[in-house]
C-alpha cells in the first residue's frame, strides 16, 4: 500500500463437445491491457476542460490504445475508463484511481489527462484514432470519500466457478458480489443482489461489457480490472487485482505476462525445465482441446521426458501456484500424454475453460464427463490462485 499512502497524499493536497468440459455459452479483455509498472501519480498543472456529455466517446479500443499510452503515468491502483473527443478537438483520457484506509473506508477520485493526437483518421497500428502521443499534463477533477472496497480477486473466482458449479458458500466475496450486483442494477441492468456470481450475474456482467464496448471473448461476464473500475465509480474502489499482462511466450508457445511469471515459479518449485506445447489465445488450433485455449492462461506441458512421479510432482508444483492441472494420459489418436492447466483467476480466458477451473475446484476433471480427480492424493494442494500464492 505505499502507493496508495503517496496516492493520498496528493489527492489530499489537490482538494484542498469433446473430452473437455463445454461451456454453454462463448469469453473482458477490458482486462486491463496497459502495461503494469507502478509510478506515483503525475498530477500537472493543465487547465480544467468541462467534458460534457454531448462531447464524443472513443470506442473500447481507444480506452485500450489510451491506456498503454499512458501507462507509464498510471498508478496500479488507476484505469483509463474513458476517452473523450471535445469541440476544440483535443482528446482527453479520463482516469479513475482510489485507495482505501480500510475495507469500508476508501477514497476514489477522478482524474482527466490530455492526450495530444498525432492522427484523427487512423492510426497506422492500431485503427485507431488515438496515435502514441506523450502525456501532456493532467489535474484532478472529482472526488468521492467512504466508499466502500471490492476485492477483484474474490469476485473474479466466484465468476469463475460459481455459474458451472452453483452457489458455492466456502468461496469468500459475497458482500464483494453483492456490492457488484448492486452497481449493475444502478446501470439499469438487472440482476439479483444475492452475492451468488451465478449464470443470471454472468449475463448481467456481460452486458455490461458489451455496454462498454467490449465483444466476443472481452464480454462473456468474468470481469475485468477495467470494466469493474468503470462500474465502481462513485460506487466502491478496486483492491486486490488481477492483471494478465500482455501477450509473450514461453518456450516458444503464446502466454500472457501472468501466466509466464506462473510458469517460471512452478519450474522453480519442480527443479526442472517446463515445455509448453499448446499455449493460449489458441483458437481452434487444436479441435481436442476443445476451446479451452481460446483465451488466457491455458497451457499443454510435455510430460515425455518424465518419469511417472515427476509427472504427478509437476501437477503438485502447478497447483501451489494457482493452477487448475491434471495429468492427461495418452489416448491413441486424440492426444499424447500431458498434463493439461489454466490459471485461476485469469481474465481472459474462454468459458470452457472457466467450466474447468469450477470442476477444479469441486474435485472433477475438467473432461466432458466431469469425473473424478484421478489425482493422487499425495500431489493435491489447497485451491488457490497467483496472487493469494
Amino acid at each position: 500500500m505505499k502507493t496508495l499512502t503517496t496516492l493520498a497524499v496528493a489527492v489530499a493536497l489537490s482538494l484542498s463437445g469433446s473430452l473437455y468440459a463445454s461451456a454453454d455459452q462463448e469469453t473482458d479483455r477490458s482486462h486491463d491491457p496497459a502495461a503494469s509498472n507502478a509510478k506515483s501519480a503525475q498530477h500537472g498543472d493543465n487547465q480544467h476542460v468541462e467534458l460534457g456529455d454531448d462531447d464524443v466517446l472513443a470506442t473500447s479500443n481507444d480506452i485500450t490504445l489510451a491506456a498503454k499510452v499512458l501507462a507509464g503515468q498510471l498508478t496500479d491502483d488507476e484505469h483509463v475508463i474513458e476517452v473523450r473527443y471535445d469541440d476544440a478537438g483535443h482528446v482527453w483520457a479520463v482516469v479513475l484511481g482510489g485507495y482505501c484506509e480500510s475495507e469500508n473506508d476508501c477514497v476514489q477520485y477522478t482524474r482527466q489527462l490530455s492526450l495530444d493526437a498525432h492522427d484523427h483518421d487512423a492510426d497506422k497500428a492500431g485503427g485507431s484514432s488515438l496515435g502514441g502521443a506523450p502525456l501532456q499534463g493532467g489535474n484532478l477533477i472529482d472526488a468521492v470519500a467512504a466508499l466502500p472496497s471490492v476485492h477483484m480477486a474474490h469476485v473474479v473466482i466466484q465468476a469463475q466457478v460459481e455459474p458451472f458449479r452453483g452457489n458455492q458458500s466456502a468461496l469468500a466475496g459475497d458482500a464483494d458480489v453483492m456490492r457488484v450486483q448492486s452497481g449493475l442494477n444502478a446501470k439499469g441492468i438487472s440482476t439479483t443482489v444475492d452475492g451468488w456470481y451465478g449464470n443470471g450475474t454472468t449475463s448481467a456482467y456481460a452486458t455490461w461489457q458489451r455496454r462498454l464496448g467490449y465483444t466476443g471473448l472481452d464480454a462473456t461476464g468474468i470481469p475485468g480490472p477495467s470494466s469493474l473500475a468503470a462500474l465502481g465509480q462513485n460506487r466502491f474502489v478496486l483492491t486486490n487485482k488481477i492483471t494478465v499482462g500482455s501477450k509473450t511466450t514461453f518456450s516458444g508457445k503464446r502466454v500472457n505476462t501472468r501466466t509466464r511469471s506462473m510458469l517460471r515459479e512452478a519450474e522453480r518449485l519442480f527443479g526442472r525445465s517446463i515445455t509448453v506445447t499448446q499455449g493460449s489465445y489458441n483458437a481452434g488450433g487444436v479441435g481436442a482441446s476443445a476451446g479451452t485455449h481460446d483465451g488466457g492462461g491455458a497451457v499443454d506441458i510435455s510430460v515425455s521426458s518424465l518419469s511417472e512421479t515427476q509427472r504427478w510432482q509437476l501437477v503438485r508444483a502447478l497447483r501451489k501456484v494457482g493452477f487448475a492441472a491434471w495429468y492427461r494420459t495418452a489416448i491413441p489418436g486424440t492426444w499424447a500424454a500431458h498434463i493439461h492447466a489454466i490459471a485461476i483467476g485469469d481474465t481472459d480466458m474462454s468459458l470452457s475453460a472457466r467450466n474447468q477451473v469450477a470442476d477444479y475446484y469441486v474435485g472433477r476433471n475438467g473432461l466432458a464427463g466431469h469425473g473424478a480427480d484421478n489425482t493422487p492424493s499425495a500431489y493435491r494442494v489447497p485451491f488457490t490462485w497467483w496472487e493469494k500464492y
